[in-house]
């Protein structure tokens, strides 16, 4: 109980430090020296370039895009299935729950996008737009990692071959394999004259 009375005070204080510090005013930027050019405008503008009903075709090509996709990795699930692979199939299915889940958010965007269709809602429209867009990229990202889990790749072009060229100069003796030696061995006399 005697120690409260010091934690307010260190409270306040603090606090009153604080707020000092925080009434300070930022200096004001300096003016660019005359004859230099204005800043350029980098900022992006978010104006849609295509109409509503391009639009609304659009969304419905990538929903459509993203089923396909979820159908194949359902089928790539029978495929670990039939080989007994629990690391395949874990795999496999880890993609295809994100996949349900972002052809379910995919779903409600196009929805949301047709709302705001029907009620004008130019910015509702582009957002949701944008949304459909950016989970259908993730789909397709899912659907390539759901093939890399199988080991299906599409840019499979056959075996590999390997030719082997020798270079002529260089000389065909193994270093590895030690030649037969160059002096003469004599052989010692018998030790004994009984064979």
């Amino acid at each position: 109980m005697k120690q409260l009375p010091k934690i307010l005070a260190g409270a306040v204080l603090l606090s009153g430090t604080t707020i000092g510090f925080s009434g300070f005013a930022q200096p004001a930027p300096t003016p660019a020296p005359a004859g230099t050019p204005a800043p350029a405008d980098i900022s992006v503008g978010q104006t849609p370039t295509l109409s509503v009903q391009e639009m609304t075709n659009q969304a419905r090509e990538y929903q459509q895009g993203m089923n396909q996709v979820l159908t194949r990795i359902h089928a790539l699930e029978e495929t670990a299935r039939k080989q007994k692979d629990i690391i395949k199939l874990n795999c496999v299915m880890d993609k295809e729950v994100q996949a349900k889940v972002n052809v379910g958010i995919a779903e409600q965007a196009l929805t949301a996008l047709q709302e705001n269709v029907a009620r004008a809602d130019e910015g509702g429209r582009t957002h949701e737009f944008t949304r459909l867009t950016i989970i259908n990229q993730k789909v397709v990202v899912l659907g390539a990692e759901a093939e890399n889990c199988i080991g299906e790749d599409l840019s499979f072009v056959g075996a590999t071959r390997v030719d082997l060229d020798i270079d002529p100069n260089i000389p065909r003796d193994d270093p590895t394999q030690p030649g037969v030696p160059t002096t003469p061995i004599d052989r010692p006399p018998a030790a004994s004259t009984y064979m």
